[in-house]
C-alpha cells in the first residue's frame, strides 16, 4: 500500500468514527435527554406534558441536534383539569449539540441553546373564563408542589433563527370579552436571529378559514387570511417596528404600519391600516356566499374606502382605542350568466372605541342600501356596550322577490326559490330592560311577512313552502300570528310567540317561545336515509321551546297513527314529551319520555310507553324492541296492554342500541293465542298434551325487567282451558330461551299418547317416593331452553305437596296484585270464588289422603285376621296410620284455608274494601 493509499485510509476510518459518534451519541443520551426535557416542562409548567415518542438525529439540521416528539400533548391541571389546550402529530427542536453534550456531562449546570422550533399538525384551544382565567397560562412562577427548586439561574436559552408552524387549526374562545375565533389550515414561518438584540424577523402566514365574533356578531366569516410582515426588533428593549407589513382577507388587501412596545405587563399598541384598492371588488369578497362560487368572474362596479387606527395600552385588563371605518358609494355586481345585478349598494360602517375596555366599543351602520331587481333595502344599526348591557337601535324595511335572488346570486343546491318576504321594523332598548321585563322602555314594533314562498334543491331533504306566515313585534315578546305551509308532502300551521331575540341574537342567550303545531298528515318516512333508516336528528343548542302539537295522521314505515296529540319540551339540546298520545294498532299509545343529543354521537332516550289494547301482530310487525325483546309476539294472535319504561342509547339510525337497553313494565291481556310456537310444538312433541297445540291463554298478567341484553319475567300464573300454567324465565337478544314451566294437568285430560308420557314421568316420580296415583291434577316441571326457532323441552312430574294449590294460589295472587280499576267488586268476587276452589281441592286431596290412609290401617287390622297376637300388634300401627292421615289431611286443609283467606285479604285491600280503619 502506497503512502496516498494509507492516507485515504485513515480518512475514511475518521470519517468513519465520526459517523458513527453522530449515530451513537444521540442514541447512548437519548433516555437521559428525553428524561431531562419532560422533568424540566413539568416542573416549569402548570399543565401535564407527554408525548408518545421522543427522537433524535443529527443529520436533519446538521451539525445542531434534533429533538423530535411525536404525538404531544398538553393537557390542564386545577379549573382545567382534564381539558386538551395543545395536541401535536410532531414537535420538532434544533438543539446545538455542543450546549447538549455540556449540559448532559455536566449535570445540567450549562444552559441548552435552541436554534429552530417546528409544529407539524398543532391543534390548539384556547380559552380564558369570565374571571379572567386563561388555560394557556401555564409558566409556573415557583416549581411544582414536591419539586426542588431548580439550581442555577437558568437551564435553556433561545437563539432561534427559524420557526415553522405547518397545517394548524385554533378555537380562541375568550368568554369574558365574548371574543371568539376559528383557524384552519393555518401555516407560518418565521426567520431571524433571536441571539441579537437588534434583528430584523421575517414572517410569513395563512389560513384557508378564518372566522370572528364578537359579542355575538359576525365580522368575518369563513375568510381567507395571508400576512406578510417585516418586523424591526428591538430585543433588549422589547420593542417592535413594522415594515413592509400586509395583511389579506380574501382579496381585500391592507397595509398596516406602526409599532409595538412591550411596557411592563401591558403592550403599547400604536397601528394603523388602510386599503391601498378602492376597487369595490375587493371588499365584496368578505361575502362568504358570493366569494366560495366563481368569484374571478364576478363583474364589479363603484369604490370603497377602509382605514383604521389602533393605540394605547393592550394586557389582561386594559384594552387599546381603535376606529375602523368602511364605506361603500353606489356599487354594484353581476354574474355574467345571470340576468339581474344587485346595484346602488351604499354602506356606511364604523367602529370606534375610546380605549380603557372592549364595551367601550360602539358599532354604527349609518346607511345600508341595495336595490334587487325593483324592490330596496334600506336597515340602520348602532350597537353600545355590547358586553356589559347591549345598547341597541335597530332599524330595517325592504321587500324581497326570493326569485330575484336567484337570479342574483348563485345559490348552490337550490332549484327553486320563490315567494316574497316583507319586512318593515324598529327595535330599541337595552338588553337590561328585557331581562328585568321592563317593556314599558322597550320600543319595538313592526312586521315580516312571508307569501308564496317555496325552496327545493339537492341541499334540502325535502321541499319546504310557505303560503302564508305573518310575524309581529311587540316589546315583550314577538307574536307569530299566523302559520300555514308544508315539508315535503306534510302539512304544517303554527302559532305562538318568541321571546328573547335580542337576547338571542346579541348575547347568545336561549330563544324561548311558544306554540300551537297542527297537522292534517306528517309522513316520518320522507326522513328516512337511502338506506330506509331514519336519520338522526340533531336538537339545536340555545332554544327553549314549548309547543302543544296536533297531528291526524301520523306515518312511519307501515305503522299509521291517527289523532296524535300532546305538548312537547324543546330545551338544552332535548326534546321532552309530555302525555303524547295517539291511536294505532287498533288501540291507543300513550307516550312520555325525552330524546336527548346533548352528545350527537349518541343520544339518549328515556321513555315511558303505554299501549293499550292493540293487536299483537300488527305491533310486532311495526316495533323492532318487541322483535327483539318479545320474539313470541310472532307466533300470538290477540290484544294486550303494557305499560313499559325504557332507556338507552340510540345509534345513527335512530334505532335503540339494544345492548345498551334497560327497562321494566308489566303486560295484561284477557286472552292471547300461539299459532305454530316452535318451543309449544316441542313441548306437544315430548308431553303429547293437546292441550299445548296452539294454545289460547286467558287473563294473562307479567311483570318484567330488561336488563344486560334479556327481558327477564317475574314469576306468573296464566289460565289455559281448565287449568293454571306458571311461568318464570327470561329470553336473550341473541333470542336464547330459558323459562321454566309449571303445569297442572287434571287426570280428565289425560288418554293415549299422553296417558302414556305422563305415565312414564309418574314413574320417575314414584321411584323418588312420590305417589301420585290419588292425586285428581297431575304437576309438571317443564324447562324450557334453546332458541326460539330451534327449542329444548325437558319436563318432569312435580311433588304433590307444591302442586295442591300452586296453580290457582299464583293465579289469585297476580289478580289481587293488579291494578284495581273500577271493576274492584268483581276483583274481589273472583278472588272469593278462586279461594273457594282452593279450598275444595284441597279438601278433595286430603279426602284422597286420609282415604288411603284408612284403606291402609284397615289393611293392617284385616292381615292379623283372629289371631289375638297379631291383632295386639297391628292395631296400634292401624291406629297410628289412621293418625299421620288425619294429621295430612287437616294440614292440607289449613294451609289451603290460609292462603285463601290471604288472598282474599289481599284483593280487598287492592280494592280499596278494607275496613282496618281507613
Amino acid at each position: 500500500m502506497n503512502r496516498f493509499s494509507r492516507i485515504l485510509a485513515v480518512i475514511a476510518a475518521l470519517l468513519a468514527i465520526v459517523l458513527a459518534l453522530l449515530i451513537g451519541l444521540p442514541l447512548l443520551f437519548q433516555d437521559r435527554i428525553a428524561e431531562r426535557v419532560k422533568t424540566e416542562l413539568n416542573q416549569n409548567l402548570a399543565a401535564r406534558v407527554d408525548w408518545r415518542h421522543l427522537g433524535l438525529g443529527v443529520f436533519r439540521h446538521f451539525p445542531d441536534l434534533t429533538l423530535r416528539l411525536d404525538d404531544l400533548t398538553v393537557v390542564g391541571v386545577d379549573r382545567f383539569k382534564g381539558d386538551t389546550l395543545a395536541s401535536m402529530r410532531q414537535f420538532g427542536m434544533a438543539l446545538d449539540l455542543a450546549s447538549v453534550l455540556r449540559n448532559v456531562l455536566g449535570g445540567g449546570g450549562t444552559p441548552i441553546v435552541v436554534r429552530a422550533l417546528e409544529l407539524n399538525q398543532p391543534r390548539l384551544s384556547l380559552i380564558k373564563l369570565e374571571n379572567g382565567a386563561a388555560n394557556w397560562d401555564i409558566s409556573r412562577k415557583t416549581p411544582a408542589p414536591g419539586q426542588p427548586q431548580a439550581q442555577g439561574s437558568k437551564a435553556m436559552t433561545v437563539s432561534l433563527r427559524r420557526f415553522d408552524i405547518t397545517d394548524a387549526a385554533v378555537r380562541f374562545d375568550n368568554r369574558q370579552s365574548k371574543l371568539k375565533a376559528w383557524l384552519a389550515r393555518f401555516n407560518q414561518s418565521l426567520t431571524g436571529d433571536l441571539s441579537q438584540k437588534q434583528v430584523t424577523i421575517q414572517t410569513r402566514a395563512g389560513a384557508d378559514t378564518v372566522s370572528v365574533t364578537f359579542a355575538g356578531m359576525p365580522y368575518l366569516r369563513r375568510v381567507k387570511l395571508g400576512l406578510t410582515a417585516d418586523v424591526q426588533a428591538d430585543l433588549a428593549n422589547k420593542s417592535y417596528t413594522l415594515k413592509d407589513t400586509e395583511l389579506r382577507l380574501n382579496d381585500l388587501r391592507l397595509g398596516v404600519s406602526g409599532s409595538a412596545r412591550a411596557a411592563g405587563k401591558l403592550l403599547d399598541l400604536d397601528l394603523a391600516f388602510q386599503a391601498p384598492s378602492t376597487n369595490f371588488r375587493s371588499i365584496l369578497s368578505l361575502v362568504p356566499a358570493i366569494y366560495a362560487r366563481e368569484f374571478e368572474k364576478v363583474k364589479t362596479s363603484g369604490s370603497f374606502t377602509v382605514n383604521g387606527r389602533v393605540k394605547g395600552e393592550y394586557g389582561d385588563s386594559v384594552f387599546p382605542g381603535f376606529a375602523i371605518s368602511a364605506k361603500v358609494n353606489d356599487a354594484a355586481f353581476q354574474y355574467p350568466d345571470l340576468p339581474l345585478p344587485a346595484r346602488s349598494i351604499f354602506l356606511d360602517l364604523s367602529l370606534t372605541n375610546p380605549g380603557g375596555s372592549l364595551d367601550s366599543t360602539v358599532v354604527k351602520l349609518d346607511r345600508f342600501h341595495v336595490l334587487l331587481g325593483r324592490n330596496p333595502i334600506d336597515a340602520g344599526l348602532e350597537l353600545r356596550t355590547p358586553l356589559s348591557d347591549p345598547n341597541v337601535d335597530l332599524k330595517a324595511k325592504g321587500k324581497l322577490d326570493l326569485a330575484d335572488i336567484r337570479r342574483t346570486v348563485r345559490l348552490e343546491g337550490i332549484d327553486r326559490l320563490t315567494g316574497t318576504v316583507a319586512g318593515d321594523f324598529a327595535v330599541r332598548t337595552r338588553m337590561s330592560f328585557i331581562d328585568r321585563k321592563q317593556y314599558d322602555k322597550v320600543a319595538a314594533s313592526g312586521s315580516v311577512d312571508v307569501e308564496n314562498l317555496t325552496v327545493a334543491g339537492k341541499t334540502l331533504p325535502h321541499p319546504l313552502a310557505i303560503q302564508q306566515a305573518s310575524l309581529r313585534l311587540a316589546p315583550a315578546k314577538a307574536q307569530l300570528t299566523s302559520f300555514s305551509g308544508s315539508l315535503g308532502s306534510s302539512d304544517i300551521q303554527a302559532s305562538g310567540s318568541l321571546e328573547n331575540l335580542l337576547g338571542y341574537a346579541f348575547r347568545d342567550d336561549d330563544l324561548r317561545g311558544t306554540a300551537t303545531l297542527r297537522s292534517n298528515r306528517f309522513n316520518l318516512d320522507e326522513w328516512r336515509s337511502g338506506e330506509g333508516d331514519l336519520q338522526t336528528i340533531r336538537v339545536p343548542p340555545k332554544i327553549d321551546f314549548a309547543a302543544s302539537a296536533t297531528v291526524a295522521e301520523l306515518t312511519y314505515d307501515k305503522l299509521k297513527f291517527t289523532n296524535a296529540r300532546g305538548r312537547l319540551r324543546i330545551k338544552d339540546q332535548r326534546i321532552t314529551l309530555e302525555d303524547f298520545r295517539m291511536g294505532a294498532l287498533g288501540g291507543e299509545i300513550a307516550l312520555n319520555g325525552l330524546y336527548d343529543t346533548a352528545d350527537p354521537a349518541q343520544p339518549k332516550f328515556d321513555v315511558n310507553l303505554k299501549l293499550a289494547k292493540v293487536d299483537v301482530p300488527s305491533a310486532f310487525q311495526a316495533f323492532t324492541t318487541i322483535q327483539k325483546l318479545a320474539p313470541v309476539a310472532k307466533y300470538a294472535a290477540g290484544k294486550v296492554t303494557t305499560d313499559v319504561s325504557l332507556s338507552g342509547v340510540l345509534g345513527k339510525n335512530m334505532m335503540p342500541d339494544f345492548q345498551t337497553l334497560t327497562g321494566r313494565g308489566s303486560l295484561a291481556t284477557s286472552q292471547i293465542a300461539l299459532h305454530d310456537f316452535p318451543a309449544m310444538n316441542k313441548l306437544v312433541d315430548v308431553t303429547k298434551l293437546q292441550l299445548l297445540n296452539n294454545p289460547t291463554m286467558q287473563d294473562l298478567r307479567a311483570k318484567f325487567q330488561i336488563r344486560d341484553g334479556r327481558l327477564n319475567v317475574e314469576p306468573f300464573a296464566v289460565k289455559l282451558g281448565p287449568t293454571v300454567m306458571n311461568v318464570s324465565g327470561s329470553n336473550g337478544l341473541d333470542q336464547s330461551l330459558s323459562y321454566t314451566l309449571g303445569l297442572q294437568v287434571p287426570r280428565s285430560l289425560l288418554g293415549g299418547g299422553a296417558n302414556q308420557a305422563i305415565a312414564g314421568l309418574a314413574s320417575q316420580a314414584g321411584k323418588a317416593g312420590i305417589d301420585l296415583s290419588a292425586a285428581p291434577q297431575i304437576p309438571l316441571d317443564i324447562q324450557l331452553g334453546g332458541t326460539v326457532t330451534n327449542p329444548s323441552v325437558k319436563a318432569e312430574v312435580g311433588s304433590l305437596a307444591s302442586s295442591v294449590t300452586k296453580g290457582a294460589t299464583q293465579a289469585v295472587e297476580q289478580a289481587a296484585r293488579t291494578k284495581v280499576s273500577a271493576e274492584a267488586t268483581q276483583l274481589v268476587q273472583k278472588a272469593e270464588q278462586q279461594a273457594s276452589e282452593i279450598r275444595q281441592q284441597a279438601k278433595a286431596v286430603a279426602d284422597k289422603v286420609k282415604i288411603e290412609g284408612y284403606r291402609q290401617a284397615d289393611s293392617l287390622t284385616e292381615k292379623a285376621g283372629s289371631n289375638p297376637l297379631l291383632q295386639a300388634a297391628a292395631k296400634p300401627a292401624a291406629d297410628q296410620l289412621r293418625e299421620q292421615s288425619d294429621k295430612k289431611a287437616a294440614d292440607i286443609v289449613s294451609e289451603a284455608g290460609q292462603r285463601a283467606d290471604s288472598i282474599v285479604a289481599a284483593a280487598r285491600r287492592q280494592a280499596g274494601q278494607v275496613t282496618d280503619g281507613r
